[in-house]
């Protein structure tokens, strides 16, 4: 940083004077005879003649650059006059000199300007500051005038003359030069911070800045490293003193070469390309091919409408089932993305929470759900939820938004985010005799919120075990990314490039989803298991990914088959099929089970005139429907030990 006097008191052409020598001396003008109107240039104003200026200038220093730029293009293309009324619209970016990680930043950088890539965790509402000042003093009505920095609060000034004795003074208040500042957090992006904990700086903004960043989003923050001392604790408060916030290009992710486009093209057309891709996701993790396809059609996304198009996942399984590396793996592929964990997500830190900034004022600040707009949130442990908080989630799924009005905060954020959830059942292992609701602890409302869940269980099968330990074993010998069709960056940006493409219905599509929500219906109806437009709604969405994998415009018959059979998939996955009627609500929204509807009918055909049932009688009715001994015991004593039914003091039971 360049030294310089802080006793120097510049006039207002003064300022620009300095400005303009450091504009030529900086080779600046070349780039500022090329300007056109509403063109963009950009200053590192860390160099000489820059940074001395908006450290004694911060407030006016925008305003003395656009000018000093003006004076520069008139020095080749005539009037000043002329040229700032036809170029008053050309925009003015502030970057240092490297763009640095949030993480690298330090005191060693105090009072240096900084360039770093962050995103808008939290703002506060825009207040007022004062800039300049004038006093009076109280005894002699001697005048003095004081500046303010945004980081300190103006004291009023004791009487510069001597004969009063150093008298207070009295803030003219007429006279007072008041802006704008707002208050923001910004944390590190989240690609830059997986393996380390996220910086967080707090930002204030001034003037034309208020208002310029909203939570969630990703800026391009330049500004001065600054430090207010509490004498009291012995701290330096860090903060940003920014100068310049910029919109980062959020739509433009990192796509495939147009080489790499090309070959895509033409595998996606072969027969065979989609397992590919699938072998390519999570290839350490031996088969779920239906699960990683389900997950990447989940990366890929629907086409948003007025309907939502991101697809929600749910994974339900036993322990050790490598649900949670599927679900790392997926989060690796986004760019925003957070991996969390139930047991230890609150429904304020899922979406919005109430923090306190040091002076006591309350700001909102954005959850996982929210910061992941527009990417991928991953729940692993999604059952250990507390209820409270699985609730706050039943807005971000489904209406894509979160509210809050607490502490005098009323906002409603956007979070088009996609779930992963992954859960292990209640007791250990999933108990096929029991419903899917009686295995888990997510309420109907949830679960019915998501497109696709699956069941992984622990089944002994001597083949598919040998196959996987035989897998487990090559991975120990050889990197399994090397063995596969696209590498984990590389499937990052098929995913990427996927996503772009809009494919619509054809009318053969249109048919074959009618039809097969006419069959739908038809089960529902003789089984008295109702079927929604929500079922159809997650069709259509998964449909339009299993396009978008393909790089296809339209989605034709052939896609709608394929999710067809995905979906029987996942019906035989907890051992019910759509020809039966388990459909998927029967799964989850009734809360029970083919199995366990027949045993509540053979309960209610027991009861007496009370509405009790005496458990010997329950038993004998069970194994006349077909239940062996055994079987109706287990149930009865399942029954007992999860208190479903309770004790009369008559002897009989009634079910809970």
């Amino acid at each position: 940083m360049t030294d310089y006097d802080k006793t120097v008191e510049y006039t207002d052409s003064a300022k620009v004077d300095r400005v303009v020598k450091a504009l030529i001396d900086n080779r600046y003008t070349d780039v500022i005879d090329s300007l056109r109107p509403n063109s963009t240039i950009s200053i590192n104003p860390s160099q000489e003649g820059f940074i001395d200026i908006y450290l004694q200038y911060p407030n006016d220093f925008i305003e003395v650059l656009r000018n000093a730029i003006f004076r520069v293009k008139a020095q080749k293309d005539g009037d000043f006059e002329l040229i700032k009324s036809s170029f008053t619209d050309i925009k003015i970016n502030l970057l240092g000199e490297l763009l640095m990680n949030m993480h690298d930043i330090n005191t060693k950088h105090e009072n240096t300007t900084v360039t770093f890539e962050c995103q808008v965790l939290a703002t506060d509402s825009p207040k007022s500051y004062i800039k300049e000042a004038k006093f009076d003093c109280v005894l002699c009505g001697n005048e003095d005038e004081s500046k303010c920095n945004i980081d300190r609060v103006i004291v009023p000034p004791i009487c510069s003359n001597p004969a009063c004795k150093k008298a207070k003074m009295m803030i003219r208040t007429s006279e007072m030069i008041t802006d704008d500042i707002q208050t923001i957090l910004m944390q590190e992006p989240m690609d830059k911070s997986k393996k380390s904990s996220p910086v967080i700086f707090t930002g204030k903004l001034v003037g034309k800045l208020v208002r310029t960043s909203y939570v969630g989003q990703n800026k391009l923050i330049t500004g001065l490293f600054r430090t207010a001392v509490d004498f009291k604790k012995n701290e330096h408060e860090v903060f940003i003193d920014v100068m310049s916030v910029q919109d980062m290009d959020e739509n433009k992710p990192t796509l495939p070469e147009e080489t790499e486009i090309k070959q895509l093209t033409v595998d996606s057309k072969q027969d065979g390309f989609i397992d590919k891709i699938i072998n390519s996701f999570a290839p350490a993790i031996f088969g779920y091919n239906d699960i990683k396809l389900s997950i990447l059609l989940q990366l890929a996304g629907g086409v948003k409408t007025q309907k939502r198009g991101d697809i929600n996942l749910f994974l339900i399984g036993d322990p050790s089932m490598a649900k949670s590396e599927l679900l790392k793996f997926a989060s690796k592929l986004v760019t925003k993305s957070i991996y969390t964990s139930g047991r230890g997500s609150s429904a304020a830190g899922l979406t919005i929470g109430i923090v306190k900034m040091g002076d006591g004022r309350s700001i909102a600040q954005a959850g996982v759900l929210p910061m992941c707009d527009g990417g991928l949130a991953c729940i692993d442990e999604f059952d250990k939820m507390g209820e409270q908080d699985r609730s706050a989630m039943h807005e971000a799924m489904e209406q894509q938004t979160v509210s809050i009005a607490k502490a005098g905060i009323a906002m409603t954020l956007p979070s088009r985010t996609s779930v992963l959830a992954a859960a292990n059942p209640k007791w250990g292992m999933y108990d096929s005799d029991n419903s899917l609701r009686d295995n888990i602890n997510v309420p109907a409302p949830l679960l019915s919120r998501f497109d696709l869940i699956w069941l992984i269980q622990d089944k002994v099968n001597m083949t598919s075990d040998r196959l996987k330990a035989n897998h487990i074993l090559e991975s120990f010998e050889m990197s399994m990314g090397d063995r596969c069709y696209l590498k984990e960056d590389d499937l990052s940006k098929y995913i990427n490039y996927a996503r772009t493409f809009k494919p619509k219905l054809n009318d053969d599509a249109k048919k074959t989803l009618l039809d097969i929500y006419e069959k739908m219906r038809n089960v529902s109806s003789k089984s008295d298991i109702p079927i929604g437009t929500r079922q159809l709604e997650a069709i259509v969405r998964l449909s339009m990914a299993y396009a978008k994998l393909h790089f296809k415009e339209e989605v034709d018959k052939n896609d709608i088959n394929i999710i067809r059979i995905l979906l029987e998939k996942q019906y035989e996955s907890f051992g019910s099929s759509i020809s039966q009627g388990g459909v998927q609500t029967q799964i989850f929204v009734d809360g029970k089970s083919v199995k366990e509807h027949d045993v509540l009918t053979v309960w209610n055909s027991c009861k007496n005139i009370e509405g009790n049932v005496r458990l010997r009688e329950f038993e004998k009715a069970l194994i006349d429907s077909g239940m062996t001994k055994e079987k109706a015991e287990a149930t009865i004593s399942k029954w007992e030990n999860n208190n479903a039914i309770k004790l009369n003091g008559d002897g009989t039971y009634t079910r809970i």
